[in-house]
């Protein structure tokens, strides 16, 4: 198959889902495409469209986008149009996200739990990916607050991710916000 360019690259190496991380009510995924990318044979064994998410998560409530394109891979109304929040959030890959990015992900966090405390919604965080942005966004909000070690965060990202983080710059500085807190 020749490289098809409206896939990101690197996105069909990675599975789309796996489980919820229950005590943050988050799920990573990687992000979802536009249905008209899967149109060849080849592509709709590896659809993952925002309907498939809908599908896939019957109790999802809010999905925060943390890729950095802009206007988004795919239209956003496909959520909202099914009752789910959506917020954008661009974060730069392959640098530490900086405070503002964390700060804005936990303010969509915590609002969303505030607001959603009667049921058992959830969350999905993805990059384009959803490991490393992702993991380490996740990772930092469970190590700040909910008190994971960063090693313990770093295991429970990629056991419900199914893919560890991969960036060692990510993974130093979890250690380090980890070392300061304690």
């Amino acid at each position: 198959m020749g490289r098809n360019k409206r896939i990101p690259e690197r996105w069909l190496d990675y599975q789309p889902i796996k489980d919820i991380i229950y005590d943050a009510r988050i799920i990573p995924i990687k992000c979802p495409l536009p249905y008209q990318h899967f149109q060849s044979y080849v592509l709709s064994q590896h659809r993952w469209t925002p309907a498939d998410v809908i599908h896939r998560v019957s109790n999802l409530g809010l999905v925060i986008d943390i890729t950095n394109k802009i206007p988004g891979y795919y239209n956003s109304n496909e959520f909202l149009e099914n009752g789910i929040d959506y917020i954008k959030i661009p974060c730069v890959g392959h640098h530490v996200p900086d405070d503002n990015v964390y700060r804005k992900f936990c303010e969509a966090v915590n609002n969303f739990l505030e607001k959603n405390k009667a049921n058992d919604d959830v969350i999905a965080v993805h990059c384009t990916h959803g490991v490393n942005r992702t993991g380490y966004i996740i990772c930092r909000y469970l190590i700040e607050r909910l008190q994971y070690s960063s090693q313990d965060a770093l295991h429970k990202f990629a056991q419900c991710r199914g893919y560890p983080v991969e960036r060692e710059n990510y993974i130093e500085d979890l250690h380090r916000l980890f070392r300061n807190k304690t």
